[in-house]
């Protein structure tokens, strides 16, 4: 009749040759620490200045920084929704000469992007105004012809107007995706940029 064994001691055996690397947990840790103090650097509850971020960044893995720091620039660079400047922006330009030692190369491309995300929501509402301007005959004819239908005048809106609306969502949808490729593409060319 076979051994009967306990859970511990199959446990045991099971962890028996697990060694635990402490580099990789002291390095894992500096990355999340980095990433944590950049988000206290660009939180607005409870921000913390560039002097304590550089202090609080210095006792730690220098490659762990940068990753941690990478990692946070990457994941506030996103399209706006409206035209006002990010107040942010200028906090993850801050992170990105930390990261990269104020490489000329990488806050020069910081800047290029900034730009270009700034266009984006200008853009969209330039596409929207022309798309108006040339569908508003289309629209008068229709509201006109309502008008005769019913024998009371009959005002559309471009917002009730359903094949207007399906073209300006496949529009806008059109011109988020380009915008989003060639941020990708910047964001992808920032980050080796960090990692050279």
């Amino acid at each position: 009749m076979g051994k009967i064994r306990s859970a511990w001691e199959i446990a045991l055996e099971k962890t028996e040759g697990i060694q635990i690397d402490k580099d990789k947990l002291r390095y894992s840790a500096d990355v999340d620490k980095a990433r944590r103090s950049a988000g206290s650097f660009l939180s607005t509850d409870d921000p913390i200045s560039e002097d304590e971020i550089r202090n609080e960044l210095s006792s730690l893995d220098k490659a762990a920084v940068k990753e941690g720091l990478a990692a946070t620039i990457e994941a506030n660079l996103s399209l706006p929704q409206s035209e006002e400047k990010d107040p942010r922006l200028g906090k993850v330009r801050t992170l990105l000469g930390i990261a990269s030692s104020g490489d000329a190369n990488a806050l020069g491309l910081f800047d290029e992007i900034e730009a270009f995300m700034e266009r984006y929501p200008l853009h969209r509402k330039d596409l929207l105004e022309k798309m108006k301007a040339q569908y508003k005959p289309v629209l008068e004819e229709k509201s006109e012809k309502l008008s005769k239908q019913y024998g009371t005048e009959v005002h559309l809106s471009f917002e009730n107007d359903k094949e207007f609306m399906e073209a300006v969502r496949q529009n806008l949808e059109r011109l988020e995706a380009q915008y989003q490729s060639t941020l990708a593409n910047a964001k992808a060319q920032l980050k080796e940029m960090l990692n050279a």
